[in-house]
């Protein structure tokens, strides 16, 4: 990122307003790290960092263990996956059990009362929801206390215990710390000590490393990809190509301008490798008929379900949302057994294929700007969506 010392002060100061006068920290700490990204020099920001680090209190000593209940953030599935992920570091960060849990509001849960994680990875770790659930146990936040923690998520948007960022989960004393809103990794990195593996790594680094710990396809999928792969990916290399379409082109501007981008580095991939075919991943069947119109048999993709309107797959009424699930993670596992790689950086999907495999230098591609470099407090303080609690 290029160096901007005039914005980084504009943030600088933001971040001193939203600490004073709105005591709002968790917005304060993502302005400053902001402003230093922007100007490593800012002493305005590293010093408001430096006071939030001092105002960070070191939690008790606990005769037992303490854990962290992660709940669906009810978005799309790798933006669900992805608040795991960044839950399991702040885990790891402050000596707590993991467990991953998305109930009834997971877009891609067909049970009620079930744990709708479960039916794609493993466990995050050996503890389970029962051991959470003891009555001696004292939770955070409040919202949670004498409810069952596999019940429905209230007061996410609204109200007290609502939109708690990382750094408000850092420093609690409670044996049980529920998380139901999205952190970004780039702002809990920050915040492992020099003790912990991942400290001072690059963010893209740290994600490999935690979807190589945390995330293990359930056996039937792997098979899934197994299937699929032995059948339909011999006989030459393949570039994987990750084009999202449906609401992306409403969620992100100038899309359109990124998706025509795709075309020169991809024939740029299949000159070099003239007997290459094209793996295309797509929720969007308008842009699966193009690219068959346009490269023909070389185009190969899963049967999976795709929508022919601005409305994302994971918001169709009529839909499996199991199978929806499987049909994302399965299309994800496949590219990263591709030889390249070419997607949209404002995508969860293509950046966890990104993370799904080390792929070697020149080989992964993605487009645009990327959605986990960005220091985004805006959840944090937009109205809340229409319906929201």
């Amino acid at each position: 990122m290029a160096s901007d010392p005039q914005q980084a002060a504009e943030y600088a100061e933001a971040a001193e307003d939203f600490l004073r006068q709105f005591r709002r920290r968790d917005v304060a700490e993502l302005h400053a790290r902001k402003a230093l990204s922007l100007d490593p020099d800012n002493a305005r920001a590293r010093a408001l960092l430096a006071e939030l680090a001092r105002g960070l209190k070191r939690p008790g000593a606990l005769a037992g263990p303490r854990y962290l209940l992660v709940r669906e953030w009810s978005h799309g599935f790798w933006s669900d996956v992805d608040h795991v992920l960044g839950m399991c570091l702040l885990a790891e960060i402050t000596g707590r059990t993991p467990v991953a849990w998305w109930g009834a509001q997971s877009r891609f849960s067909a049970d009620a009362s079930g744990n709708a994680w479960a039916r794609f990875f493993a466990p995050v770790s050996g503890a389970g929801l029962s051991e959470l659930e003891a009555p001696a146990l004292r939770r955070f936040p409040a919202k949670w206390r004498d409810r069952p923690l596999s019940g429905p998520i209230r007061q996410r948007w609204t109200g007290d215990g609502s939109r708690l960022a990382s750094i408000e989960l850092l420093d609690r004393d409670e044996e049980v710390v529920v998380s139901d809103f999205h952190s970004n990794l780039n702002a809990i990195l920050p915040w492992a000590p020099d003790s912990h593996p991942l400290a001072g790594a690059p963010l893209g680094e740290a994600y490999r490393a935690l979807a190589r710990k945390y995330l293990r396809p359930r056996p039937e999928i792997a098979a899934e990809v197994e299937r699929y792969a032995s059948g339909h990916f011999g006989g030459g290399p393949l570039v994987a190509v990750h084009v999202r379409g449906t609401d992306k082109v409403e969620e992100v501007s100038g899309l359109e301008a990124t998706l025509r981008a795709y075309f020169e580095p991809l024939e740029a991939k299949l000159r070099a490798r003239p007997g290459a075919r094209i793996f295309l991943l797509t929720d969007d069947e308008r842009v699966r008929a193009y690219y068959a119109g346009r490269y023909g048999a070389r185009v190969i993709a899963t049967p999976c379900t795709r929508a022919a309107s601005n409305i994302g797959v994971h918001y169709l009424a009529q839909r499996d949302p199991v199978r929806t699930g499987v049909e994302v993670m399965v299309d994800a596992y496949l590219a990263a057994r591709c030889d390249e790689f070419i997607g949209l950086a404002y995508s969860n999907v293509s950046l966890y294929v990104s993370y799904l495999k080390d792929w070697p230098a020149g080989s992964c591609v993605l487009l645009g700007d990327n959605a986990h470099d960005v220091w985004n407090a805006v959840p944090l303080v937009m109205d809340p969506p229409p319906g929201a609690d």
